[in-house]
């Protein structure tokens, strides 16, 4: 993985580390670290201008699971144009082409907008659990 890569990474999460709705994992060089040694499990970043804006992961390949988890965040300076609506998009393509069964994700209850988009791609959910068959 480029230096670079690792550096973009770094500045993306000090922009996203107060997001409310987004904690997967601590925003860490060991995080860093690891996303960049995944070995089954993916993490696509979007890049403008040498600055990561967003990424969505496809966890749990890794440790052996067959319907992957879903994850996505956009830097707050690039909201509101598409870019979660177009990764969900783009994980999706992914996840048939590899020939999952489903796909999984978890949303904040209070995550409207996330919510609206997920349900719109033909996500069902129980609680703030989503599952989508594919």
């Amino acid at each position: 993985m480029p230096k670079e890569i690792k550096e973009q990474l770094r500045e993306f999460f000090k922009a996203i580390k107060g997001d409310k709705f987004f904690h997967p994992f601590p925003f860490t060089k060991k995080t860093i670290d690891k996303i960049t040694k995944a070995d089954k499990d993916i993490y696509s970043v979007a890049i403008e201008e040498e600055k990561i804006t967003g990424m969505f992961m496809l966890r749990g390949f890794d440790e052996g699971y067959d319907i992957p988890s879903f994850g996505i965040i956009i830097h707050p300076d690039y909201r509101g144009r598409g870019m979660g609506t177009s990764g969900l998009e783009e994980a999706i393509k992914i996840c048939k082409r590899l020939e999952c069964k489903k796909i999984r994700l978890t949303v904040d209850e209070d995550n409207k907008i996330a919510k609206r988009i997920y349900k719109k791609a033909g996500f069902k959910f129980n609680k703030n659990i989503g599952f989508k068959t594919l």
